[in-house]
């Protein structure tokens, strides 16, 4: 890469969601894969879909009260 020039990291778009393993178990059930969930220490659940053509949305659910 030319020096100067500036590299984007292409981020999937990350969507708050209320009950992460429902909708990650609805999505399997039509042959949607997904990533392994991650569980952060703040207790905020991520995980990453996939569609056929390699594209990806980040689903995210807040820590439980």
């Amino acid at each position: 890469m030319p020096v100067g020039t500036l590299a984007l990291q292409r981020r999937p778009p990350t969507l708050g969601v209320n009950d992460l393993d429902e909708i990650l178990a609805r999505l399997a059930a039509h042959g949607i894969d997904y990533e392994p969930v991650e569980t952060y220490r703040s207790g905020v659940r991520h995980g990453v879909v996939l569609d056929p053509d390699g594209n990806s949305l980040s689903l995210a659910e807040g820590p439980t009260r």
